[in-house]
């Protein structure tokens, strides 16, 4: 068998695999002078991939408002973890809860009148349950009613064509 396609077996090895243990010793080893490098990378993007899986499979349940925003800064958190390979803070995010507090965060971060960036990327990690516009309608009865109205909007213009 080529080298070329044994890379090709060991990438899609890598891709499928679960086994930590084995996904890091095969990211070490091909980091080395002269091996695979490709595999490295792909192994060091398939720990990302099961630590971000494992990261959103935890769902606690938030009683208030306030737990609910800190679940979604949480989330949030993983998924730039996820994207940029290390921890990275969610600047504006967590600047506006410091200045506003969560349920002013909330508030402030509703103000726009189209999706973010951030409730796309929830969305495509099926993580819409930690966006403040899911949280603004679960918690209507504490928030005015333009607030919920635009949550609504934004959330309906994600299945929007």
């Amino acid at each position: 068998m080529s080298d070329d396609a044994n890379s090709q077996r060991l990438l899609a090895r890598i891709a499928s695999s679960t086994d930590r243990p084995w996904l890091t010793t095969c990211r070490d080893h091909n980091r080395k002078p002269g091996r695979v490098i490709a595999a490295a990378t792909a192994a060091e993007e398939r720990l990302r991939d099961l630590d971000l899986q494992m990261a959103l499979s935890i769902r606690p349940a938030g009683a208030t408002l306030e737990d609910r925003v800190f679940e979604a800064l949480r989330v949030y958190r993983e998924i730039l973890k996820h994207k940029h390979g290390r921890n990275q803070a969610a600047g504006h995010t967590e600047r506006a809860i410091r200045n506003h507090g969560p349920r002013g965060a909330l508030l402030v971060a509703l103000k726009g009148n189209k999706p973010t960036d951030g409730l796309l990327r929830l969305a495509e990690f099926d993580r819409l349950d930690c966006s403040y516009e899911q949280i603004a309608i679960d918690f209507a009865h504490e928030l005015p009613p333009d607030v919920v109205e635009r949550a609504r909007r934004n959330l309906a213009m994600l299945s929007a064509p």
